[in-house]
């Protein structure tokens, strides 16, 4: 399947769309199951797609909520290295807030993030908005664990949050490969179809 989709001028996405262990029945059944989660909601699955992917914005959601973890984050990251060249308990507390507000925003883009891409059929941007999704867990992870330790060891909380922005960074990239290389979240009039994926899970 690599030589198959691996086809990118980006080396980034052209890693992630290399990353076959993902195999694509896994895709299209991790698909199904957030169809099939609208599904269950009758007639509100559809306002809620329809919330999700931004129809009622005329942009995709993804695109535009991501910038909360992605801002909120780089303003933890700077916070904890100031703090760690000039103590004090007011940048401490202010990289904690920031932290919080992004794990806050990481949970919304995801949900708009995964109702995106839960419509892609094309294997190579499924594939990359896979990828994008994964390393969006992991920097959540990364960050949530950050939060749980910086009352015990606050040096500890800055190098995991220095690496889950790190992984965030590279989910970015792939992020703004999906927009720029497969034109995913150009929002079009479709009449009411699922729009194309906006940059995967989310942050």
């Amino acid at each position: 399947m690599a030589d198959e989709i691996a086809v990118s001028k980006d080396p980034v996405a052209r890693w992630a769309e290399r990353q076959d262990w993902i195999r694509p029945e896994v895709e299209k059944t991790a698909q199904g199951a957030i169809h099939s989660s609208f599904e269950l909601m009758g007639p509100a699955g559809d306002r809620v797609r329809s919330f999700l992917q931004g129809e009622w914005l005329h942009e995709p959601l993804h695109s535009a909520i991501t910038d909360v973890p992605v801002g909120a984050w780089t303003a933890t990251v700077t916070l904890d290295s100031l703090s760690a060249m000039c103590p004090g308990r007011g940048m401490d507390a202010a990289a904690d807030a920031t932290l919080w507000l992004g794990l806050l925003g990481a949970i919304a883009s995801a949900a708009a993030g995964l109702a995106d891409w839960a419509y892609i059929d094309e294997p190579r941007p499924r594939r990359v908005g896979a990828v994008h999704a994964l390393l969006n867990i992991g920097a959540t992870a990364l960050f949530t664990a950050s939060a749980c330790v910086r009352k015990r060891n606050r040096n500890n909380g800055r190098a995991l949050a220095g690496i889950g922005f790190a992984v965030v960074a590279l989910s970015a990239h792939l992020g703004g490969n999906l927009v720029y290389e497969h034109k995913m979240g150009m929002q079009q009039d479709n009449g009411g179809s699922a729009p194309a994926e906006s940059g995967g899970t989310g942050i």
